[in-house]
């Protein structure tokens, strides 16, 4: 799907508010609202927009430590990557290149926590390596990127 100046538009307004009015979002877009509604369903089912969800504030819910997570494998990354699903602590998981096969970022509710989910992945046959960097403070995390325009 080509995206024009029109649906850029519209997503920028949903990562900034995904939860607005399809009337706010045409609003924002400078279009009718049955436009809106008609470019938001095409975004939808071309998996331009793959779904809407919560911004989370872990911290508040008691995870307080955030670590990233590196991986070198010595057998098949494939058959480490099939794993990953079972490590729901894993927020966001990489296939990288460099030294490193895999870089995960992981949310636990405190270092006790975080060397006993980390261990479990010594487990697994595959996995060669592991080393944690525990993230001293959260500079800035989960920003959207806003999708530029022609006009830009």
């Amino acid at each position: 799907m080509d995206l024009d100046d029109t649906d850029r538009a519209l997503v920028d307004a949903l990562l900034e508010d995904g939860r607005a009015t399809v009337r706010d979002l045409a609003a924002q877009a400078g279009i009718a609202v049955e436009t809106a509604e008609r470019r938001i369903d095409a975004l939808e089912d071309a998996d331009i927009i793959e779904g809407y969800t919560a911004r989370v504030d872990y911290d508040a819910l008691g995870y307080d430590v955030t670590a990233v997570v590196r991986l070198r494998v010595s057998g098949s990354t494939e058959a480490v990557a099939e794993t990953f699903e079972e490590y729901a602590w894993a927020r966001s998981v990489y296939e990288v290149t460099g030294e490193d096969d895999y870089v995960l970022i992981g949310r636990f509710r405190d270092t006790d926590d975080m060397h006993g989910k980390v261990a479990e992945l010594l487990t697994e046959p595959a996995v060669g390596s592991v080393t944690v960097d525990v993230v001293l403070d959260t500079v800035r995390a989960c920003e959207t990127v806003r999708i530029e325009t022609t006009e830009n």
